[in-house]
């Protein structure tokens, strides 16, 4: 029998703890050629084959049964398969959710290797939207030093063109002017068509940054540039451990060691904690700024906790906001009564890190998708009717403060159902899709667009008035009409819009009588034979 104090034994525990840090880069490996053999990549199949025969060597030689288990039945699966393949994935998927959580197992069963200071450098791929420069660089190398493959997009190379095995796990876009609408880079990465990167991020550099346009183009995090170099990297580490970490989390807590201590573990991750002991506190942060996720004490310093939640759930602004609550009772009763105030999720008090750390992340994460499907259409990535008719409530009232004027502008694509008609629906989503790219890329970033409805665009130009709006409105119709869609099979669509342009106070003074006027002035346009740009009769 070998002896517990053998040198060799410890040394065997560190090798088998050192394998398991790499299990976040052979899941990511994974999961990329499942996406691939999901879109009928040639070879796919070959490749999973490959990793999953490593992975079962591997895992036996580190005395992991149960991976190796796994990832043998996977490897001998694949190869049982006709070829082609089917490109029926579910299996795949199980299979490295269950390898994922034999990893997660394994290393709570053994703990961290000793001595790491940090992870060793795995297939991480990050991609960076940025003009040449010193940013460039100094992102290039802040990433490495986090672990990542860095490429670097020099067209940008449009998103669509990426096949999913190439798809990078983290991509970083530049907002400085003259690089290009963020927004629509951000949208073009995050849209239903194709796998999601697991973050989206933007740096912010010489223009303000819309939180809305971010939120609907699924941005997950926003950077300085000051604090790019320092900030960047561990938002990155964070990510590759545990998901992508909330841009801000208010911490309502009475407990003020307690809070310290929560606050001092989500920093770590890279995480931006907003204290507060009270709701009173709370509330000034929540008037100027909507976080990720609300962490809420059950006793507080002026209120229950159960009382501020329902105060939260009543302001529309925070229906979709997680809240998890922090109890130090285990009484069904009482996690009932939290649920039933508004909680998402509940930790019991005092809480390990690790599971405080992945509770956060993974609800707040949930919640930032969600927060984007409701405000985005599905086909373009654009605002939908809902939160553009929203926001131009919004810019009647804060026009109504500062005296800044605004136009409100309609375009509609003519004789689109001819189009369906003579090319079939899918033919007639591309359009639409092209038609929303190229009003998306050309106007300023504190312009708001969305899809009004149908063939229908809407958008809303600040600080405009009629003059600045004619211009706009003209450009853009010349601009869509000589850019032709051109569709996946080659065909070549011919584009013409109609175009109703609305100015306020000239045109209306409330949202809907802007839009009214911005609607008739497009009737006009398509009755006086369409192709042209019409205004209110102001």
């Amino acid at each position: 029998m070998t002896d517990a104090t053998d040198p060799l034994v410890d040394v065997y525990a560190q090798l088998r703890r050192e394998y398991l840090l790499e299990a976040p880069a052979r899941l990511g490996e994974l999961r990329k050629d499942v996406d691939a053999f999901r879109a009928g990549e040639s070879d796919a199949a070959a490749s999973l084959q490959t990793r999953f025969h490593r992975l079962a060597g591997s895992g036996g030689s580190y005395g992991f049964p149960e991976i190796s288990r796994i990832a043998r039945e996977m490897e001998q699966w694949i190869g049982a398969q006709p070829t082609p393949p089917p490109a029926d994935a579910v299996r795949l998927d199980e299979a490295v959710e269950a390898l994922a959580h034999s990893f997660d197992a394994s290393a709570l069963e053994l703990g961290p290797p000793e001595g790491a200071s940090h992870q060793p450098e795995f297939s991480w791929l990050a991609r960076i939207i940025v003009p040449p420069g010193p940013l460039r660089s100094q992102l290039t190398d802040a990433l490495r030093g986090a672990g990542f493959h860095v490429e670097v997009d020099e067209g940008p190379r449009p998103a669509e063109e990426i096949t999913p095995s190439e798809r990078p796990d983290l991509v970083v876009i530049s907002a400085e002017p003259g690089a290009g609408d963020p927004y629509a880079m951000a949208s073009a990465w995050t849209g239903s068509r194709f796998p999601r990167p697991r973050a989206v991020t933007l740096i912010e550099l010489g223009r303000g940054i819309d939180r809305l346009r971010a939120i609907t183009a699924g941005v997950d995090a926003i950077f300085s540039v000051d604090q790019v170099s320092t900030d960047l990297p561990r938002y990155a580490r964070t990510l590759t451990r545990l998901g992508a970490p909330p841009s801000s989390v208010l911490l309502v807590e009475g407990d003020a060691h307690e809070a310290a201590a929560m606050t001092s573990e989500l920093e770590q991750a890279s995480i931006r904690v907003l204290r507060a002991d009270g709701a009173g506190a709370a509330q000034e942060f929540l008037d100027r700024e909507v976080p990720d996720l609300v962490l809420l004490g059950a006793s507080l310093a002026d209120i229950d906790g159960l009382s501020f939640a329902r105060l939260i759930r009543q302001d529309p602004r925070f229906h979709l906001v997680p809240i998890v609550f922090l109890t130090t009772t285990t009484n069904v009763r009482d996690h009932i009564e939290a649920l039933r105030a508004g909680a998402d999720d509940y930790l019991v008090m005092p809480v390990e890190t690790p599971l405080l750390l992945q509770v956060v992340i993974t609800r707040a994460e949930r919640g930032r998708r969600i927060r984007e499907m409701v405000h985005r259409d599905g086909l373009t990535g654009l605002l939908n009717h809902a939160t553009l008719m929203a926001e131009l409530e919004h810019a009647v009232e804060y026009s109504r403060r500062s005296g800044e004027a605004f136009a409100f502008l309609i375009f509609d694509i003519d004789h689109f159902r001819r189009i369906n008609d003579r090319y079939g629906h899918l033919v007639g989503d591309q359009v639409l899709f092209h038609v929303a790219a190229m009003l998306r890329a050309n106007v300023r970033a504190s312009d708001l667009i969305g899809r009004y409805g149908g063939e229908e665009f809407a958008m809303i130009l600040r600080g405009a008035n009629r003059s600045g709006a004619s211009i706009a409105a003209a450009k853009l119709q010349q601009l869509v009409t000589g850019t032709p869609a051109e569709t996946r099979d080659g065909s070549v669509v011919p584009v013409k819009v109609s175009v109703g342009c609305a100015c306020y106070l000239a045109d209306g003074v409330t949202a809907a009588e802007v839009a009214h006027a911005a609607e008739r002035a497009l009737h006009r346009a398509k009755t006086a034979g369409r192709d042209r740009v019409e205004f209110g009769e102001s």
